[in-house]
């Protein structure tokens, strides 16, 4: 198993008042706390290089207050000029939005600055992204899939020529090349499409928050698509677990410590709605999304309104004292057969000492104990 650690930037001052269907503008956000929210961040990505991690990840997200990172670029630019050893990675460029030629540009480009320790990262985005670009929801998934293919070429070709739907290139051949070959590209996959486009593709596939339940079918489902499908044997090195995270001295300690920050995002988040409208967007999932659920047996992420107890039953977040994490985890790590491991130690609003001592706690007690699960 291989640690790392990954945030959100989530932005902590939302007043308690408002909730998931007030309009959460940027009248809601304090630059000064915003500046004080990053710079406690970098803190905390910082430690994990002393503490022996793999490597960190940060991601983008538009417009809400649950990730303060419209581009990850800069903060993976941050990290790598203050560390020397671990790998920083990003999770990842939302492709819909971007020209995959700038995308390209940056990977290679951060892959040189840090001397081959980046990991990129794509993703496809989620509703609000969509339409305040105006992305047609309906082509999104279409718009991803052609900008992978571009960015994949421009990081492996000296010069190609692209015609497709959405993108029409001429000579195109990008400097710097990186320096990692083959170059290291991570994706989160929920649905039955996004996990066969990954499996056919050799994409490493992330899955973050769900029962161990999810983790263990989206996986297996992965393995068996490359196998049967392409031809290949997928191990637990292609497959991305990453949760919430908190340890402290005793379960009640790590409980206190939690729980206002757990139901801080749990108040405010609703990814799958768009921010001035009250229901899912059509066109961001499909039919075959909503068929390939039933196989996890009902076991999806908790509703809105799910108290922290459950929360806490199911994984959401995993906290407790140094052996009830490792317990709990070598089940999930054992149970749903992935091979990195992404601890999201920062919800919502939670003290910045409070991370500081729980990663602290968690890379002295918790990962030595889990090193040997599911190694390569």
């Amino acid at each position: 198993m291989k640690f790392y650690g990954f945030d959100e930037f989530t932005y902590p001052g939302v007043p308690d008042e408002v909730g998931p269907e007030t309009i959460q503008t940027n009248r809601f956000c304090d630059p000064g706390l915003a500046a004080q929210t990053y710079q406690e961040h970098m803190e905390e990505f910082l430690l994990c290089e002393e503490l022996g991690f793999e490597g960190v990840f940060v991601n983008e997200h538009h417009f809400t207050y649950f990730s303060l990172n419209p581009s990850s670029t800069p903060l993976a630019s941050a990290l790598i000029a203050k560390t020397k050893t671990m790998k920083v990675g990003v999770m990842g460029h939302v492709l819909p939005l971007r020209h995959p030629v700038h995308t390209a540009e940056e990977f290679a480009q951060l892959d040189c600055l840090s001397g081959g320790r980046f990991i990129g990262g794509i993703v496809r985005g989620v509703p609000q992204e969509l339409i305040s670009y105006n992305v047609d929801p309906f082509t999104s998934r279409e718009r991803f899939a052609e900008s992978y293919d571009i960015v994949r070429r421009c990081l492996t070709e000296e010069l190609f020529d692209y015609e497709g739907k959405f993108y029409n290139l001429r000579a195109v051949s990008v400097w710097p090349k990186p320096l990692q070959n083959p170059f290291p590209i991570w994706m989160p996959a929920g649905s039955a499409e996004t996990i066969e486009f990954a499996a056919e593709r050799r994409i490493p596939i992330a899955r973050v928050w769900n029962p161990t339940a999810v983790f263990q079918d989206a996986f297996e489902y992965y393995k068996d698509v490359a196998r049967e499908q392409f031809g290949w044997e997928a191990t637990p090195d292609y497959c991305i677990g990453s949760r919430y995270i908190h340890v402290a001295e005793t379960n009640e300690q790590a409980e206190e410590e939690c729980r206002e920050a757990v139901m801080y995002v749990r108040r405010l988040t609703a990814f799958s709605r768009p921010v001035p409208m009250p229901a899912p967007l059509p066109g961001v999932q499909t039919d075959r999304s909503f068929d390939y659920r039933k196989r996890s047996r009902g076991a999806e992420m908790p509703a809105p309104g799910t108290p922290f107890e459950k929360l806490r039953e199911t994984g959401y977040i995993v906290c407790g004292d140094p052996d009830y994490v490792t317990e709990w985890l070598r089940n999930d790590m054992e149970t749903a057969g992935y091979g990195h491991f992404l601890g999201m130690f920062r919800c919502g609003k939670l003290k910045h000492e409070h991370v500081m001592k729980s990663k602290k706690l968690f890379a002295e007690e918790v990962m030595p104990k889990l090193a040997g699960v599911n190694a390569s």
